[in-house]
């Protein structure tokens, strides 16, 4: 038999040698990326400008103002960015609701004609909801749909050129009514139910755009600061600082110059109304722009100014500002009492000031607290 043939055993093929240097090189490579990925944002988070930032600008026929400390307890927006989201979620507000420009809610639906539905911006049905809400509530004397009579006056002057005509004021009064506004919940959709009707949501929408602008922020981590539109306030927190302290507004001397009464604030919300900024002069009257939806005429003998510190919304400080003044002291009064277990549940106060013939002011103040409503009076010469 042949021999067997001697043969060496067959090794299965090495797997190839590991390269020690590369993964090394690799995973410091990793690591490196890691860290100064880290550390940049470290960086950009403990040297961004952190300087405090007051901004003006105009909007909503008036002007707005923003102020943002550098301890505002933002997160990782720097002051100036912090400014540019709040002025941005204004100017959206404006834009919504403002009776001109293409792309304002209120603007296509003065523009429609009756039974013809459009659909609004989540933001413009919350205002119109809440002013109707409003008128509800305070039995016609807040109406939002005032604003064909509102065009017959030129507010703003200091001399009415002329006098509506009886059949003008007429005509206008029967294309006035917040129940000829027919809405769709399901849909946001708003329509007429006549033609000519007009919305305005010039008493609130300030309000709202303050609320909004301050929301923002907080939702940003925002802690402390004050947001301003024409005279209607939000304020968050309090002014930083060691101590810090309350921010402060004033309530101005209706005929003159001077600040009658100041105001310290913390987290709270402040609006004022009355006849000592626009208004015209006719036959030696004075008429405020506000109209009163009863008597579809501008006011006349109602209060010089109503100041409205709420705790929480600046759109119901605007709203309840505009009503007392429409209602007077003792409707008003009575007013707040019927609402202060419901509306006003959580507090607010309530300035008053009327002017007297001999140039001085009466001042009356009711304070809601836990359903009873307080009411002081003094006099300032």
């Amino acid at each position: 038999m042949p021999e067997p043939i001697n043969r060496k055993p067959v090794r299965p093929p090495r797997p190839a040698a590991s390269r020690p240097g590369i993964n090394r090189f690799l995973f410091l490579v990793v690591i490196a990326m890691a860290a100064g990925y880290l550390f940049s944002s470290v960086f950009r988070t403990a040297f961004r400008d952190r300087t405090p930032v007051y901004r003006e600008f105009d909007v909503m026929n008036t002007y707005a103002a923003l102020t943002i400390p550098a301890e505002s307890g933002a997160g990782t927006l720097t002051p100036t960015e912090l400014a540019d989201v709040a002025e941005t979620v204004i100017r959206r507000v404006d834009t919504l609701m403002s009776p001109f420009g293409d792309l304002s809610d209120i603007r296509r639906l003065n523009e429609t004609p009756a039974g013809v539905w459009i659909q609004v911006d989540p933001m413009t049905w919350t205002v119109v909801m809440e002013s109707l809400r409003w008128h509800r509530l305070s039995g016609g004397a807040f109406d939002p749909t005032i604003g064909p009579i509102k065009a017959l006056f030129r507010f703003g002057r200091e001399d009415a050129v002329e006098w509506p005509s009886d059949a003008a004021l007429d005509e206008a009064r029967s294309r006035v009514g917040a129940e000829h506004l027919m809405y769709d919940r399901e849909g946001m959709r708003l329509a007429w139910k006549r033609d000519g009707m007009r919305l305005d949501l010039g008493a609130i929408a300030k309000g709202f755009a303050a609320d909004a602008a301050a929301d923002a922020l907080q939702a940003r981590g925002v802690r402390n600061a004050l947001v301003n539109i024409g005279g209607e306030l939000r304020v968050l927190g309090e002014k930083p600082g060691s101590p810090s302290t309350p921010w402060r507004a004033g309530i101005k001397h209706p005929r003159r110059e001077d600040i009658l009464e100041r105001l310290d604030l913390k987290d709270a919300a402040v609006a004022t109304s009355g006849d000592y900024e626009r208004y015209f002069m006719y036959n030696g009257v004075r008429y405020e722009h506000i109209i009163d939806p009863r008597t579809g005429l501008p006011l006349t003998d109602g209060p010089a100014s109503v100041t409205v510190v709420h705790p929480t919304s600046c759109l119901a400080a605007d709203a309840l500002a505009t009503t007392m003044c429409v209602l007077g002291p003792e409707d008003g009064e009575a007013f707040l009492r019927d609402q202060a277990l419901g509306l006003f549940a959580q507090g607010v106060r309530v300035v008053m000031l009327l002017t007297r013939d001999d140039g001085g002011v009466d001042r009356i103040e009711f304070t809601v607290r836990d359903g009873e409503v307080d009411v002081t009076r003094d006099r300032h010469d």
